[in-house]
């Protein structure tokens, strides 16, 4: 398997289009789409960009040993961690506002419904 295949297989992980996954590393559709047919090679920069971008392991890109991508660094671990709690927070909030706005809405049913 070439490095060109390998990228595919990448983009395709990540779920993402040639379009939006060419843009995030700074090429046109057309440009990606030539590389991931193997029309041009996977240059030193797009291999910068895709370390930087998406974490992938150059090592695994370039021979197809190791893993596809790079461990999180401790701070990136720590960074997550931080991101979780403050949306578990934020879905408390809403589930909070969800049950008030529920009860709210009930109790003008209740005052507005004629049978009572």
């Amino acid at each position: 398997m070439t490095e060109n295949q390998r990228l595919k297989i990448v983009r395709k992980f990540l779920n993402r289009t040639q379009v939006d996954f060419a843009s995030s590393i700074g090429l046109t559709q057309a440009g990606y789409s030539d590389i991931e047919r193997g029309k041009n090679n996977v240059s030193g920069k797009i291999k910068i960009l895709l370390k930087r971008e998406h974490d992938v392991n150059i090592s695994w890109l370039e021979t197809g040993d190791g893993e596809m991508f790079l461990p999180m660094s401790e701070k990136q671990k720590t960074e997550e961690q931080a991101e979780i709690y403050k949306l578990k927070l934020e879905i408390e909030r809403l589930e909070k506002e969800n049950n008030r706005l529920i009860s709210e809405n009930n109790q003008l049913r209740k005052t507005s419904d004629p049978r009572n």
